[in-house]
């Protein structure tokens, strides 16, 4: 239900009201920015602060006008509600549940005919439809409607659908990750590992005294022992040389 929530900004308002709604958004997410880097506490920004939500179960029609964060309060409220006995639930929280559901809000707002028997305003066909027949049987072949339609095509959804205009807010976001992008493949390309951060090496002098001092001893014992050797080679020489001379 949650997800319900994303698609609000999609709607298919006027253009004015589109550019309002842009240039709040706008605001918000530079505020929100700012926020990231600012050091003071949001505790005193009522934007973030718990809401009465009596009033919304009071008038679901308020639900649209609030905050993602103050809508997600009132659906997690409302699906705590839910997960329980369903005769438990009062009338106002059905109503509540089925506007957030099924009413004119987000990409339904201008879907007005709730009241009447008429279809469905993004009902992807022709109307009146061509019944080929009123009684089909197993046997019957269905074919593609020729030509075909998509729901992007209704006249209610086309423009929700045109991704050519885009409101500024969106915009925004959309170059800011292109330039973070960019600069990431220059930083690759250009810079490389000239660029990554130095390692800091942390030295022990006591141990390097200490790794010092075994080598030296190493070294020295090395030597002791070829010492040996040579002067026991030289000695097996004399013995022989004494030996050839009797």
């Amino acid at each position: 239900m949650s997800l319900v929530i994303l698609k609000r900004f999609n709607s298919s308002k006027p253009i004015a009201d589109k550019k309002q709604q842009a240039a709040q958004l706008a605001a918000q997410s530079i505020k929100d920015i700012g926020s990231i880097f600012s050091s003071s506490s949001s505790n005193d920004d009522p934007s973030t602060q718990p809401i009465d939500t009596k009033p919304i179960y009071e008038n679901p029609q308020l639900f649209p006008s609030l905050s993602l964060l103050h809508q997600g309060q009132v659906i997690k409220e409302l699906q705590n509600k839910y997960d329980k006995k369903w005769h438990n639930l009062t009338q106002k929280d059905k109503l509540l549940g089925y506007f957030i559901s099924y009413g004119n809000w987000g990409v339904r707002e201008n879907f007005n005919n709730w009241n009447d028997q008429t279809a469905p305003l993004d009902l992807p066909f022709h109307i009146p439809s061509n019944i080929k027949t009123i009684s089909p049987s197993p046997t019957d072949i269905i074919r593609k409607l020729n030509p075909e339609l998509k729901l992007s095509e209704t006249p209610i959804r086309i423009n929700q659908f045109n991704y050519k205009k885009m409101d500024p807010a969106t915009k925004f976001i959309i170059y800011i990750i292109i330039f973070i992008s960019l600069f990431a493949i220059y930083r690759d390309k250009a810079i490389g590992e000239a660029g990554k951060p130095k390692e800091v090496v942390i030295e022990d002098k006591y141990e390097i005294e200490r790794q010092a001092k075994l080598k030296q001893l190493e070294l020295e014992l090395l030597l002791a022992k070829e010492e040996e050797i040579r002067k026991e080679k030289e000695k097996q020489r004399r013995k022989w040389y004494y030996l050839w001379l009797k």
